[in-house]
């Protein structure tokens, strides 16, 4: 089975390394993620000055700057809780808190409590044996292999497993898969992150209780916490994926990371029991330090050097909590990490750890600290600037300086198309990351088309089999819903004209993907006839460079592979695949 999936999913890895064709999925496409719709959030948290809770509202304008500012960083959005209350709101560029976002694994966390609940209702124990589970499934081989492997392996990553992530888009019955899966480290022994762990307690919960994960967490978390507005993606066998696939409301992760902040309770209940909480959120194996400063409990990750506990997601997804001092941060990312590579680990914990500075409590909020409270917020929505700069070149032939109307107008009804250049067939809107994990893949870029209507400029952007028409925003984000292949999402489109540095007109585009953590830049040089594009993702090219040593270490046949391979032409396959440039000719046009 292991020598199966690796092949499919090194087959999928070639194609992608392959800038001159299509992704043909191993397994169908299905949409499953359904469209956003907006609702007003039950059971909000009560708001307060940051000074009523100790902390300047100075010192959040400052934290918020300093993530602005850090250029390794790309932040859609920041909460602040203290002792209960949320105390700032801050979005970045044109993100929403209003609108869902994914999780990735800091989902893995809720999947945790959900075990912890159902620990507490003497219906599972720690040590519960997985081939006994599902006695029904477990095959003589699996029975020996399998033997020593418990509930508690699952939550602290030590199964020793191989089935891994590789397996979401190339098989479909992924408890096979794992019950047949070869076990090469004894349970208990080493710590491998591996989210086909968390996917697999989720079966349990079904398993033992009877009922899907959504189905189990309902009355005994979701409806409590007034958590309605989400949506938890299944595998192909319908069962919740668990470790990943999860799309909520910052607020309403929020209560979740303060109910474990307040040891399980809620409103005066307690939804889990303290002492799960506890256990849950004490070091019970430390990772690797290359992944970050925590250690690992059961599916939460624990401050090695404080009090602390950390739902994470790849790409700075995170509710991180302080137990010291009661202060609660979520915040959703596109940064290029994998677990807490990045900087705002050490921003976050500098500003409101438990060594954090005084704060103001009882003062009054003073004006200069909430006019940088507002001065930080306003900063952080400033994206692309509108056109102001002089263009030149053979589409826009002029020395003066063109208003976004003339160039409007010079753009409209021009279309640029591919051509026949084999380099398109991988290039889509959708950014690669996302593509691979929905396994939603472009059939390719045909062609490139603008529109200039009621004072109002839009890109085309024809992919072979869908069309995608979106407004650009050049003093605010440009809001438009994002269809493909039956997946809805909602997307903010951004655009600044500039010379270049040979005076060429560049229209820079961000479509940002207010649900999910990537977005896709799209850079235009005009030219006589033919424009010139680079395409690139955030996260990006860095983040892949940094990841292939973990793909090394999670697949056998992956790992020989990438270990043979020339590690100067790997990476450049990788900025070929991840920043494409493509060169589109009006009708009649050859290079």
């Amino acid at each position: 089975m292991d020598l199966v999936t690796d092949t499919r999913a090194l087959m999928i890895v070639k194609q992608l390394l392959d800038n001159t064709s299509t992704v043909k999925p191993v397994i169908a496409q299905t949409p499953q993620k359904p469209k956003f719709s907006p609702s007003a959030i039950q059971k909000p948290f009560a708001r307060a000055l940051p000074e009523t809770q100790g902390v300047s509202s100075a010192h959040i304008s400052s934290f918020l700057n300093a993530l602005k500012d850090d250029g390794t960083l790309d932040m859609h959005g920041v909460l602040i809780l203290k002792n209960g209350k949320m105390i700032a709101e801050a979005t970045f560029g044109a993100y929403d808190q209003k609108v869902w976002h994914i999780t990735h694994s800091e989902c893995k966390s809720i999947t945790g409590l959900a075990v912890g609940m159902l620990i507490d209702e003497g219906k599972l124990t720690l040590d519960d044996r997985i081939i006994d589970l599902f006695a029904s499934r477990v095959s003589k081989i699996s029975q020996f292999t399998h033997r020593a492997m418990t509930i508690r392996h699952l939550l602290t990553m030590t199964s020793g497993v191989t089935f891994n992530e590789a397996g979401s888009v190339t098989e479909t019955d992924w408890i096979k898969c794992f019950l047949e899966s070869a076990v090469l480290k004894e349970p208990g022994t080493t710590f491998q992150y591996n989210s086909m762990n968390t996917y697999l307690l989720a079966c349990v919960i079904k398993q033992v209780s009877g009922q899907g994960l959504v189905d189990y967490l309902k009355p005994r978390l979701f409806e409590p916490l007034g958590i309605t507005n989400f949506y938890w993606e299944t595998c192909p066998m319908g069962n919740e994926k668990g470790g990943w696939g999860l799309y909520i409301l910052p607020e309403d992760i929020a209560k979740i990371g303060q109910l474990v902040l307040d040891g399980g309770r809620f409103e005066g209940k307690q939804l889990v029991s303290e002492q799960w909480i506890a256990e849950a959120t004490r070091a019970q194996v430390q990772p690797p330090k290359t992944l970050g400063n925590y250690d690992y409990g059961y599916q939460t990750w624990v401050g090695r050097n404080e009090r602390s506990f950390l739902f994470n997601g790849m790409f700075g997804q995170n509710v991180l909590g302080f137990f010291e001092n009661g202060t609660l941060l979520v915040s959703n990312a596109g940064n290029n990490e994998l677990f807490q590579q990045s900087n705002y680990y050490e921003l976050a914990t500098r500003y409101f750890g438990a060594q954090q500075p005084a704060g103001e409590t009882g003062k009054i909020l003073s004006l200069s600290g909430a006019g940088a409270l507002q001065s930080a917020k306003k900063h952080l929505t400033t994206v692309l600037e509108a056109p102001k700069t002089a263009l030149f070149g053979d589409l826009f032939d002029s020395r003066q300086k063109l208003s976004l109307s003339d160039i409007g107008k010079r753009l409209d009804n021009r279309a640029y198309f591919a051509s026949g250049d084999k380099r398109a067939a991988s290039i889509g809107v959708l950014p690669l990351y996302a593509q691979t994990l929905q396994n939603n893949f472009t059939k390719g870029l045909h062609a490139i088309s603008f529109t200039w209507r009621e004072g109002a400029l839009s890109v085309i952007l024809d992919e072979t089999d869908e069309r995608h028409v979106l407004p650009i925003g050049f003093d605010e984000p440009a809001r438009a819903e994002f269809l493909t292949h039956g997946e809805s999402y909602i997307v903010a489109v951004n655009g600044r004209f500039a010379a270049d540095e040979t005076g060429l007109p560049v229209l820079t585009i961000r479509i940002s993907f207010l649900e999910a953590a990537n977005a896709r830049l799209v850079k235009i040089r005009f030219f006589d006839g033919r424009i010139e594009t680079q395409w690139s993702e955030f996260p990006g090219k860095a983040y892949l460079n940094d990841t292939l040593t973990e793909v090394k270490g999670q697949s056998a046949l992956l790992s020989n592979v990438l270990e043979r391979a020339d590690e100067e032409l790997l990476r450049f396959r990788i900025t070929r695949i991840l920043e494409p440039q493509l060169t589109l000719l009006e009708r009649g046009q050859t290079l």
